[in-house]
C-alpha cells in the first residue's frame, strides 16, 4: 500500500506541476536599445515661429537649424522664453560681428545637459538658428 500512495503523490505532483507550466504565460526574452542622455530628451523646445528646416540625429554636427522672423535680439528673447519655461538655464552668450551682419552663441543648462544655440541675421527680419547638444 505505501507504493500505490507514493506513486499516486508522485502522478498528483507531476499533473500538478504540469498544469502550472501551462496556466503561466511563457517568458519571452526582447533586447531593448539603452537610451542615452542625449536620446532621452532629445527635442530642445523651440519658440513657436521657430520653422525647422533640417534635423540631423547623427550626432556630428547641429541637431537641428531652421529660421525665426524678427531680429537677433527679439530671436534671442523668443529662444530665452521657450527654453526657460522647460527649465533651462542660460549659462553663457557671446555675441560676434558688426551690426550688419550679427551672430550669437548661447550656452544653455538643465542639469547636466548641455545645449549650444547659434543664432545669426541672413536678413533684414529674419534670423537663422542652428541647436546642438555638447
Amino acid at each position: 500500500m505505501n507504493r500505490v500512495c507514493v506513486l499516486i503523490c508522485g502522478a498528483a505532483v507531476f499533473c500538478m506541476n504540469g498544469a502550472a507550466a501551462e496556466s503561466e504565460p511563457a517568458q519571452v526574452w526582447r533586447v531593448v536599445a539603452m537610451r542615452s542622455a542625449a536620446t532621452a530628451d532629445a527635442a530642445v523646445p523651440l519658440p513657436p515661429l521657430a520653422a525647422v528646416t533640417s534635423t540631423d540625429t547623427g550626432g556630428q554636427t547641429w541637431q537641428q537649424s531652421g529660421e525665426i522672423g524678427g531680429s537677433l535680439e527679439a530671436a534671442l528673447k523668443e529662444f530665452a522664453v521657450a527654453l526657460g519655461a522647460a527649465g533651462w538655464g542660460l549659462d553663457k552668450t557671446i555675441m560676434l560681428g558688426r551690426l550688419s551682419s550679427r551672430s550669437g552663441l548661447t550656452v544653455w543648462n538643465r542639469g547636466r545637459q548641455r545645449v549650444l544655440l547659434m543664432l545669426w541675421e541672413k536678413e533684414a527680419g529674419t534670423c537663422g538658428f542652428a541647436w546642438g547638444r555638447e
